[in-house]
């Protein structure tokens, strides 16, 4: 059951059919998520789908809005963020379809068998460990910074969780294309779609949306 009284600092929204709470300090709603989730191919009613570092459960949401995945599972480090995606899923009534995990992603292997998962999704902190200022913060430094894990363990950790012929789906900025694709290499996995995607029409692209699996060739779509 969602908490009864909501802490002032939380605020409401919608997103789609579904009422959405965040907090104030922590990764706010954005146009990345959004983009994230009409990147993923339809998926199945068989289908599984994780996401790692999922906040209060904005990408959650819009994949059980926008998908027929039948198992919907979010990872989130951060006590209070973790608290609110749980709401999230229990005030829209979702609970037989998608659950959150309070946990590092990195220490999960023991909690879900390799292969569970039919896509791995994630819309990790842009900042790269040490280039730049840690909030004070907590929940906002772990939303913007990896102060939890790096890429490369990201990675690492949805190859693990990825079955034989699932995908894998990120989005992170264009500064640090070079760095994914390398740590894709190096876990065993091939880039199979990359769009790059401006915030501004005015303004290059910052951002990209990344597909990857073990086996195929890369394909770049049409930027949007």
């Amino acid at each position: 059951m969602p908490r009864k009284n909501v802490p002032p600092e939380i605020k409401s929204g919608k997103i789609g059919p579904y009422r959405f709470l965040q907090g104030g300090a922590g990764q706010k709603l954005t146009a990345d998520s959004v983009l994230l989730a009409d990147f993923i191919p339809p998926l199945k009613e068989t289908d599984s789908i994780i996401e790692l570092g999922c906040g209060a459960g904005a990408l959650l949401l819009l994949l059980a809005w926008k998908s027929r995945a039948s198992k919907i599972t979010g990872i989130e480090i951060e006590g209070k963020a973790a608290s609110i995606a749980a709401d999230n899923i229990a005030l829209n009534g979702l609970d037989d379809r998608v659950g959150v995990l309070k946990s590092d992603y990195r220490e999960i292997e023991g909690v879900f068998p390799k292969g569970s998962f039919n896509a791995v999704v994630s819309n990790p902190p842009y900042m790269k460990k040490g280039a730049c200022r840690i909030s004070p913060t907590k929940e906002r430094a772990l939303a913007r910074s990896e102060v939890e894990g790096e890429i490369s363990d990201l990675i690492a950790v949805s190859k693990y969780l990825v079955a034989d012929g699932g995908k894998v789906y990120f989005v992170f900025p264009v500064a640090r294309l070079f760095e994914m694709l390398g740590c894709l290499r190096a876990a065993g996995l091939r880039p199979l779609r990359l769009r790059f995607a401006r915030v501004s029409k005015a303004k290059p692209a910052k951002i990209f949306l990344l597909e990857a699996g073990m086996q195929g060739e890369l394909t770049i779509e049409e930027e949007v």
